[in-house]
C-alpha cells in the first residue's frame, strides 16, 4: 500500500499536473476579474436605470399636476391661448412690429442692381 500511496503522490507532484493546476488557477482569476468587470458595468447601468425611473417620476407629477390644471376653465383658457394665440369676446389684440425689421426687408428690395435684373430674366 506505500507504494500506491508514493505513486499517487508522484502525479500531483510532476511538472505536468503542476502546470495544469497553475494554468487552471490563472483561468480562474481570468474569469473572476470579468466577473468584478461586469459587476461593475451592472451597477453603473443600475445607477442611470434608477435616475431614468426618477426623472421619470417627476415628470409623471408634473403631467399629473398639468392635467388638473386642464380641468378648469382657467386652465382650459390659458392653454388655448398660449398655443393658438387667440381672445375672448371684446378683447382687443395688439400685434407689435420692429420698424428696424421693416426697413432692412425694404432696403434689400431697393438694392437691386442691372446683373440681378439680368440674372432674374434669364434664370426662369
Amino acid at each position: 500500500m506505500k507504494k500506491f500511496k508514493k505513486n499517487q503522490y508522484k502525479f500531483w507532484h510532476s511538472p505536468f499536473a503542476l502546470i495544469v493546476l497553475f494554468s487552471l488557477i490563472v483561468i480562474f482569476g481570468y474569469n473572476m476579474i470579468g466577473l468584478v468587470e461586469k459587476k461593475r458595468d451592472t451597477s453603473n447601468k443600475k445607477e442611470q436605470i434608477l435616475s431614468q425611473i426618477e426623472d421619470l417620476k417627476e415628470r409623471e407629477q408634473l403631467l399629473q399636476k398639468n392635467n388638473l390644471k386642464l380641468e378648469t376653465e382657467e386652465g382650459k383658457e390659458e392653454v388655448i391661448r398660449e398655443k393658438y394665440q387667440v381672445s375672448k369676446e371684446g378683447e382687443k389684440v395688439i400685434i407689435l412690429v420692429d420698424e428696424e425689421d421693416n426697413s432692412l426687408i425694404d432696403e434689400s428690395n431697393e438694392r437691386s442692381s442691372l446683373w440681378d435684373w439680368i440674372k432674374k430674366r434669364f434664370n426662369r
